[in-house]
């Protein structure tokens, strides 16, 4: 699920000192993500584990787990997939990212999309 993957991608690299909450630099804060065509998608991602996507018009709402201390998995529950087993992504958190970065993280098909944390929703 494209929608899925662009909110696990936004969560690449986001990552504090060690004990610290690996998200905690996005939570009030906005991820976006500028895709190879140019259309951005707007990610909120809460302290709540909760998380929602904004992509044209069209909102996709989650809740995320932590597997074990570097891999967070992001469901999609809103709206309910017409396949359930395509709900759930995991993903490796790499890296320290901090509001104000701005970086590229290639997709599957060997494109890049651009992330960055901004201040504020």
């Amino acid at each position: 699920m494209k929608l899925i993957l662009l909110i696990a991608a936004a969560a690449i690299g986001v990552a504090t000192a060690a004990g610290a909450d690996p998200l905690a630099a996005t939570y009030g804060n906005t991820v976006t993500q500028t895709l190879p065509d140019g259309t951005k998608a707007i990610v909120y991602i809460n302290a709540d584990k909760t998380w929602e996507q904004h992509v044209t018009d069209e909102v996709v709402k989650g809740t995320y787990a932590w597997k074990d201390d570097t891999h967070v998995c992001f469901t999609v529950t809103d709206p309910a997939p017409q396949d359930p087993s395509t709900a759930t992504s995991c993903i490796e958190i790499k890296g320290e990212r901090n509001v104000g970065d701005s970086w590229t993280e290639a997709i599957g098909d060997g494109k890049a999309i651009t992330i960055s944390i901004t201040a504020g929703r």
